[in-house]
């Protein structure tokens, strides 16, 4: 839900911050005031696209922020949460601002991202419908997700997937025999490739070890040079182990000073250490060799390698599969005739394995549509569409990922219509009133968790007005709704009044929006019904809100 909007020189806002609580908002104000100037910088924040005309007249830039919360569950939070985001209390920013330069930023909690992002994110929790509405509800290809959201039958679905992707590989595999036809110089080819893999005799880690070998071997001569120097300097009689053992004799030679006895015995451990340093250095250095028999051999294999993994996939892993590939279609060419079988029969298992899964998701789909139709037309009853049909058309096909259904939405507004797609009949209020309708159905399943209606009221009055305002009350109890309206009826249902007002000075105009306390609301719903604060429209106002809101 939307917990704060932060509007800055947007159109005629100069500077508004505004805190919203769940359930539902009416926003009223005369003509002109600039009522959906709020909605107009929601669907900012949704990715709508900017333009510079938007920036309050004497300004550079305009600023929108607008902070949400979220479910832990929703597709919202998961795609936060991959974004490396910290969702510790379910909350986060986002915001948008442009300049006149047609320069545009936007962020999230402070961070940038595209708008791309921004708009898939914003857009999993708010949905704006207006009058003329095009979305998702009236577009044929979102029924089948919107039935299937209602039938919660995400598990089938992914099973149906899986088994038509299994049959779809055989089916490909066997299409593709079926109409390659191979010819010896192919076979001749295919053999010879794969004669030069396994001739190679690749294993995984070769090359590797390969590699360091040859650096060792190319470090031969620098290892000998060194060893010996310092074997020499070592093994030298004036500055070697000679000359320490000289230094102990002298200083031994002295035992009455005990200081020098101790270290002549550490000269003499030292000697006996460095002695036996010497010998094992000199072990291993005489057990040094060079096999330039060896190092050409390893030159010619590592040589080898790379002309093998350059020609047939750059690695270890890919040689493997491609050596894999290539016995398979020898294998296909040499007993095509027993491929062809094997796959005829393979394919047909995988195929029947497809239609059971996609035909108990099919009756689960005709089951739940019943109860979807039924639940609609309740909806579209309460909100004074008594003769209002509504029908999901289930087509079957060939099938595919989804299963062998196509879904359509069907209805009829009046007596002796006949069904039609949903597209091509309700208009204005009734379309209004029906894309309510189906909205207090789908909005949770979708996820969203604000939903906006502006001016969707247009075109209707009295009972079926008031009927309106109790739908989006009723749709309130379970995800935030915003309205605006200019209906009284409406607005009294909601559960807190926004009023939006314009004023204007000398130099500038600007609009406010401020939420009214329960004396102001009857005042605002009289000057709505009736265009006077008499006090009789004040009583009839006060009757209105108390009948809105009885069972609320």
């Amino acid at each position: 839900m939307i917990l704060e909007m932060y509007v800055k020189d947007f159109v005629l806002i100069d500077e508004i911050r505004i805190s919203f609580d769940e359930a539902m908002s009416a926003f009223t104000g005369e003509t002109g005031a600039g009522k959906s100037l709020l909605m107009d910088a929601i669907g900012i924040l949704k990715g709508d696209r900017i333009q510079t005309s938007l920036i309050r007249e004497g300004s550079e830039k305009a600023i929108i922020e607008g902070v949400f919360r979220v479910r832990e569950k929703s597709r919202c939070y998961q795609l936060l949460l991959e974004a490396g985001y910290d969702l510790e209390d379910t909350t986060f920013i986002a915001s948008r601002e442009f300049t006149r330069a047609g320069k545009s930023v936007a962020r999230i909690n402070q961070r940038m991202v595209n708008v791309g992002f921004l708009k898939e994110v914003v857009s999993g929790v708010v949905d704006i419908h207006s009058q003329h509405d095009t979305q998702y509800l009236l577009n044929q290809r979102y029924h089948l997700q919107l039935l299937d959201a209602f039938a919660n039958c995400a598990q089938q679905k992914k099973e149906t997937a899986a088994a038509f992707k299994e049959y779809r590989m055989l089916a490909d595999e066997l299409e593709s025999a079926l109409h390659n036809d191979y010819n010896e110089e192919d076979l001749e080819l295919l053999t010879y490739q794969l004669n030069e893999i396994d001739q190679a005799q690749l294993s995984e880690n070769e090359l590797e070890q390969i590699d360091e070998e040859v650096k060792r071997m190319q470090a031969h001569e620098k290892i000998t040079s060194r060893v010996h120097s310092a074997l020499s300097l070592l093994e030298d009689e004036q500055h070697g182990t000679a000359s320490i053992y000289e230094a102990y004799r002298e200083l031994d030679s002295l035992s009455e000073d005990r200081f020098f006895q101790d270290q002549a015995q550490r000269l003499l451990d030292l000697y006996y250490n460095l002695d036996e340093c010497i010998g094992d250095i000199r072990e291993h250095y005489e057990t040094l060799s060079f096999d330039e028999e060896r190092f050409h051999e390893l030159q010619e294999r590592s040589f080898l390698i790379h002309k093998i993994l350059r020609k047939y996939g750059g690695n270890f892993q890919a040689v493997m599969r491609k050596r894999e590939g290539l016995e398979q279609k020898i294998d296909r060419i040499l007993h095509r005739n027993d491929f062809l079988k094997k796959h005829e029969v393979l394919c047909e298992k995988a195929h029947r394995q497809y239609m059971q899964k996609a035909k108990t998701l099919h009756d689960i789909r005709v089951a739940k549509a019943k109860d979807l139709e039924a639940q609609i037309l309740a909806q579209l009853h309460d909100l004074q569409l008594e003769n209002a049909k509504f029908h999901v058309q289930i087509d079957e096909f060939e099938g595919n990922r989804d299963g062998i259904d196509r879904i359509a939405f069907y209805i009829s507004m009046n007596p002796g219509e006949a069904l039609k797609p949903l597209s091509q009949t309700a208009s204005g209020g009734e379309l209004s009133r029906f894309m309510l309708g189906l909205k207090t159905v789908f909005s949770e399943l979708q996820g969203i968790e604000t939903i906006v209606f502006d001016e969707i009221d247009t075109g209707v009055s009295g009972a079926v007005a008031f009927a309106v305002g109790k739908k989006m009350q009723e749709l309130g109890k379970h995800i935030q709704v915003f309205c605006v309206t200019h209906l009284a009826s409406v607005a009294a249902c909601a559960n807190h009044h926004y009023m939006v007002e314009k004023h204007q000075a000398a130099a500038s105009t600007s609009t406010t929006i401020r939420l009214l306390n329960e004396q102001e609301r009857f005042e605002a719903l009289a000057l709505i019904s009736n265009n006077s604060l008499s006090s009789s429209a004040l009583e009839a106002a006060k009757e209105l809100y108390n009948a809105a809101q009885q069972n609320r």
